[in-house]
């Protein structure tokens, strides 16, 4: 995991004992629609357990939404939580959906970091995990959307946390449990949103409190070092 200036502000602000407010910004990947941990309480158990309970996590994720949609409700569902960090996590429905042009995407997704640049909010960009390639169409511009969101994610210092590059190393290599982790061709279920929410967390030197409730994160846990012994092939 390379240092990210953002992961390092974060983190003095978590060990200053700052109270933060977070913001999950996205669509279907981000709008709790299951029963079960989401990634965003994964996140959230992380760094209360590492740090302190310090963080007011606000979800405005909505089904369906692309960057023009974020845009769109920004000032509604964004803005006026004055949110200090936000997760930005979005590009699927931008191309599955509505065919919008590189561009286009590339341009929304540096207005969304302008915007909670302007107000003071410190923004991480994720990619999403890895689709079914059987159960979807042609995925090669569902790959070139989440190189743009890397691309921007660098170029505007954003913070980023590339769930697909470590998604893909578990479909190739463990095809079945992949499958179990997800719901369908898209979308991830449980332990797929754990896995998401560990790897967050990690960035931010945050762990999970195993003795809370012993062995309930030990499948997740387990997963997680899988992708990274894989990692390190």
């Amino acid at each position: 995991m390379e240092p990210n200036c953002i992961f390092e502000a974060m983190q003095a602000r978590f060990k200053a004992q700052t109270r933060t407010r977070v913001l999950a910004f996205g669509s279907s990947n981000t709008q709790r629609f299951l029963p079960g941990m989401h990634w965003f309480d994964v996140f959230e158990l992380a760094v209360n357990d590492t740090y302190g309970k310090l963080l007011y996590c606000i979800n405005t994720g909505i089904s369906g939404n692309t960057t023009t949609d974020l845009l769109n409700r920004f000032d509604a569902d964004a803005a006026m939580y004055q949110p200090h960090l936000a997760f930005i996590t979005i590009g699927g429905n931008d191309f599955l959906r509505r065919q919008m042009t590189e561009a286009e995407f590339e341009f929304n997704l540096r207005e969304l970091h302008r915007r909670f640049n302007n107000s003071g909010c410190m923004v991480v960009f994720q990619t999403y995990y890895s689709p079914d390639p059987v159960r979807n169409d042609d995925l090669t511009p569902f790959y070139r959307f989440m190189d743009i969101v890397r691309e921007v994610a660098k170029s505007t210092g954003s913070g980023l946390v590339d769930h697909l590059r470590r998604w893909e190393l578990l479909r190739k290599a463990y095809p079945e449990l992949y499958l179990k982790m997800m719901r369908d061709g898209f979308h991830v279920k449980c332990y797929g949103n754990m896995l998401m929410g560990l790897d967050i967390g990690c960035h931010f030197g945050a762990t999970v409190n195993q003795d809370v409730d012993p062995g309930f994160w030990d499948e997740s846990l387990k997963i997680q070092n899988l992708v990274d012994d894989l990692e390190k092939q």
